[in-house]
């Protein structure tokens, strides 16, 4: 009817949506709604068509509330359910009027990407894009580059990676993206790469600790002085307080692990003189009672004589005894200002982490405890001279490993080891797990030892350390020359400098876990090429895992871990198969290692070798995929070779086999070995099947056998 065409109602959506689009005003126009004093998602919106284009005519201040309409699954904040929006000062909304053609209630529907085109430039004018970030957002680059482009292009913000700042900074220092740009690789997260540590009972745990906050700190403190020594003296303003409160972090941290060290130690060194102390005393009794005995030739007096002789240690055994729990707490008390000293050393001097760095620290807290604890219980061994039958607190506590440790739990007769324990104690964040196989106490307290003569027969040498950490030895982490290539000292090569190529011994496999033992594998590298502004070596992705022995034992698939000792390569990751066939040859054995994601800039060692597919065994089966028929099915990989399959009744590929090709036009079918140089992928050329996945098996290339001997000539002088 005409009057109802003529007369509107205003009733959203009754008469039709009245769209439109505007721009965010300013952050000074937001009032207190922009921080956090208003009510609602609201924003001030200047609308094309509704508003004029200058603020003199209509202040941003003047302009009407946008509510923000949110989406379903973001939640309202009813039980607890809330996404906040994202809508920045200078945004291009989209939206409708709740009122119709009043457009007095605006809501906000959407909003428009920024691009590129943006400039990062305060507000100007109405409708003059500007930048988003405001007083309560601002742009100080230490996560995300200087970017406000949400635009699907090769230069478009890249999304955080799952590295650590020191990858990150190398794969943009390799690509040229050092600087400031849209495309930089930046870190997730700076707890990325830090090794924790788990609880345990096991008696090295203290010790690991130690040397995993070791590790933790130098990595830390590279990332703030760039791997430039000499920083404590020399930095100043916000790069000094950074180093100082690592310093202070780590200095705490490492002290308990240093303080479990010495209650360790002062109750091995009470355990030890408990017996000693009785011996000798049971000794002292036998001493006098003889001596008595044949003077007086009366028994009731040489019992006595021996029974007093006894009671008159018993009060030193006994001041002793209540001493070594305040000797405990009296050197723990010192151990602050000893790590802090210690630290200032390995920040002014180490520039890369190694473990040998590691050990030494560990060697220098048991130096500190092991001179602490002596020191503090000779007073009270003078007066028990006579029966410690030559017993040295000291000599026992620098000459056996199990004085410095805690004592393990061990199983009862009827107790069952648990088959799936825990298979490693260290996690790498952003990584997984570690193998945690380190340096014996043993060796680490050798070394100690040894650092402590030095220091004791070179007084006043340029490593001596003495003066700031109380006589500890000399160590190689005090030395500013452990950074300069081709370090080496009485303590051996503890270079703790840039990786090195040529001596860092390229890329590692490590096989830990499934309660197996003896499995051992070989990287293979491929996709090579010179490293990016270094020119010392090659690098490259990882193709494969060439499995050298399979070992035995494995009731699970243990875990491989990656490792490039020069410190270039990421991103790699393989898992393990075993054989769980009672009946098999292999059971219990690594079968397979597959390469799961390939990674790059993985240093090559010295020992390469030519790699091609293993045509006798096929590629990997990860996974048998179901409904593949094996009359006409095929798998073709990325190299061009096909494949036939054979499957059982479910249609589930246990084997595949390389079919022959005439390459050379013969008419005769031949297998070539073909060099692997690139990622090998397989894909399943089916009707009916899915789900299969394939990974390569590499091998070292055959030797070529020589051909058959057709004719044999002499030649005759």
């Amino acid at each position: 009817m005409l009057e109802e065409s003529l007369l509107k109602t205003n009733f959203i959506g009754r008469d039709g949506f009245r769209w439109w689009i505007g721009q965010v005003a300013p952050q000074a126009a937001q009032g207190t709604q922009i921080n956090g004093a208003g009510w609602g998602n609201r924003f001030k919106v200047r609308i094309l068509g509704y508003h004029p284009y200058s603020t003199v005519e209509l202040p941003d201040e003047d302009l009407p509330w946008a509510i923000a309409l949110l989406g379903v699954t973001d939640g309202s904040g009813a039980a607890n359910r809330a996404t906040s929006a994202r809508i920045s000062p200078g945004d291009t909304v989209l939206g409708f009027f709740l009122d119709g053609d009043n457009a007095q209630t605006p809501v906000i529907l959407g909003i428009f990407g920024r691009t590129s085109s943006v400039p990062s430039s305060d507000f100007k004018s109405p409708f003059v894009p500007f930048t988003g970030y405001t007083g309560n957002i601002k742009n100080d680059g230490s996560k995300l580059a200087r970017n406000e482009s949400n635009e699907s292009n090769s230069t478009s913000q890249k999304s955080p990676r799952s590295v650590d700042k020191a990858t990150a900074d190398k794969i943009n220092a390799n690509n040229g993206t050092g600087g400031p740009s849209a495309n930089k690789e930046i870190s997730a997260s700076s707890v990325i790469g830090k090794k924790v540590t788990a609880a345990s009972k096991k008696p090295d745990s203290a010790v690991k600790s130690i040397k995993n906050d070791i590790e933790n700190f130098v990595k830390k403190v590279s990332e703030i002085t760039g791997g430039i020594t000499g920083f404590v003296g020399t930095a100043v303003g916000n790069v000094k307080q950074d180093i100082y409160r690592e310093i202070d972090s780590m200095t705490a941290s490492i002290k308990k692990g240093a303080s479990r060290i010495v209650q360790d130690m002062t109750k091995n060194l009470s355990d030890k003189l408990e017996p000693v102390l009785k011996g000798g005393l049971k000794l002292l009794y036998e001493g006098v009672y003889a001596t008595v005995l044949a003077a007086t030739g009366s028994d009731p007096i040489a019992v006595k004589a021996g029974t007093i002789a006894q009671a008159l240690l018993i009060g030193p055994v006994k001041k002793l005894s209540d001493a070594i729990p305040c000797i405990a707490n009296s050197v723990i008390n010192g151990l602050t200002d000893m790590i802090s000293g210690v630290l200032k050393n390995v920040v002014d001097n180490v520039t890369n982490f190694v473990t040998c760095i590691a050990d030494q620290v560990v060697g220098s807290i048991i130096n500190h405890i092991i001179g602490g604890v002596t020191r503090l219980i000779q007073p009270f061994l003078g007066a028990l001279d006579k029966i410690l039958m030559g017993f040295s607190p000291l000599n026992f506590l620098r000459n056996t490993a199990s004085a410095i440790l805690g004592l393990a739990d061990s199983l009862s007769c009827e107790a069952i080891a648990p088959e799936f324990n825990l298979i490693s104690e260290e996690w790498i964040i952003g990584k997984g797990s570690s193998d945690d196989a380190g340096t014996p106490i043993s060796e680490i307290l050798e070394t100690a030892n040894e650092a402590l003569s030095i220091g004791e027969s070179a007084i006043n040498i340029a490593q001596d350390i003495a003066a700031a950490t109380d006589s500890l030895g000399v160590f190689d982490f005090a030395n500013p020359s452990v950074s300069i290539p081709g370090f080496k000292s009485a303590l051996g090569n503890c270079y703790a400098g840039p990786p090195q190529l040529g001596g860092c011994g390229g890329t590692k496999i490590k096989i830990f876990g499934g309660n197996g033992e003896g499995g051992s594998a070989k990287a293979i590298i491929g996709a090579i090429g010179q490293l990016a502004n270094a020119g010392r070596g090659l690098t490259g992705s990882m193709l494969g895992v060439d499995l050298v022995n399979g070992g035995g034992g494995y009731t699970f698939p243990p875990f491989v871990e990656i490792v490039d000792e020069c410190g270039n390569g990421y991103g790699a990751s393989a898992r393990a198969m075993i054989d769980y066939d009672p009946d098999s040859p292999t059971y219990q054995q690594i079968t397979d290692i597959y390469v799961v994601t390939e990674g790059e800039n993985y240093t090559v060692g010295e020992d390469t070798q030519d790699y091609v597919t293993d045509d006798t065994r096929g590629p990997i089966i990860v996974n048998p995929g179901e409904g593949y028929d094996q009359e006409n099915d095929r798998i073709v990989d990325s190299s061009g070779n096909e494949y036939s399959v054979r499957t059982d009744d479910s249609g589930r590929i246990y084997n595949v086999v390389r079919i022959p090709t005439d390459e050379g036009g013969t008419g005769t079918a031949t297998l070539k070995y073909k060099s692997v140089t690139e990622e090998l992928t397989y894909d399943a050329v089916s009707s009916t099947g899915f789900g299969a996945i394939l990974r390569p098996r590499l091998i070292p290339r055959p030797i070529e056998p020589q051909g058959q001997v057709k004719q044999v000539i002499d030649c005759i002088e």
